[in-house]
């Protein structure tokens, strides 16, 4: 699944400002974990522990590597995709 979010208005971009992702990147593939891909590469999963989302680095699942846990799926999600852009 692949989720579309809005584009911002025009002129509301300021200089130096990250371009803005518009897509989503994650695809549920399981009941507790989730897949996060950018570009069309898996960069990682994240999977639900709990009351926490744990963020896994890899493209494969079997041999992921747990970066990070968060409280919101959304920054778990975040920390997944700033990882691939910074590599």
């Amino acid at each position: 699944m692949v989720m579309e979010a809005p584009l911002s208005r025009r002129g509301s971009k300021s200089v130096g400002t990250p371009p803005v992702i518009t897509e989503i990147p994650w695809t549920r593939i399981d009941l507790d974990l989730y897949e996060v891909a950018r570009e069309g590469y898996i960069v990682g999963y994240v999977e639900v522990v709990g009351a926490v989302f744990v963020a896994l680095g890899g493209a494969r699942y079997d041999r992921a590597v747990e970066l990070s846990q968060h409280l919101t799926f959304h920054s778990a999600v975040d920390a997944l995709v700033r990882r691939a852009v910074s590599a």
